[in-house]
């Protein structure tokens, strides 16, 4: 890695290391964002239903805030170099995907 300081964006691809993707690789990654989009959205739904409520339950709101933040850092933190987290992400995700659409009816 390079000692200087990065002011460009090419600077701070330049001092990455490499990367080695497949097609495998970069589908699985693509499908557990996807499953994480997914997840995030109904979150989202579900903040915006609780939100126009008459009598909005506060604690609801805070624990869906709290899931959509919990979601877009999974996002930030997802990696490619571990095929097993991205199965379990998925495979995690998808299975809520199914329960949040069943509350979202």
């Amino acid at each position: 890695m390079s000692s200087r300081t990065a002011t460009t964006p090419e600077d701070v691809v330049a001092d990455l290391p490499p990367q080695q993707w497949n097609s495998d690789t970069a589908v699985s990654y693509e499908a557990a964002q996807e499953a994480i989009n997914e997840v995030l959205a109904c979150y989202v739904a579900l903040l915006e239903r609780e939100g126009t409520k008459p009598a909005p339950d506060r604690e609801r709101i805070e624990d869906l805030r709290a899931r959509i933040a919990d979601c877009a850092h999974q996002q930030r933190v997802l990696s490619p170099k571990y095929p097993g987290e991205l199965a379990a992400v998925r495979g995690s995700y998808s299975r809520r995907l199914a329960e949040l659409r069943d509350e979202l009816g």
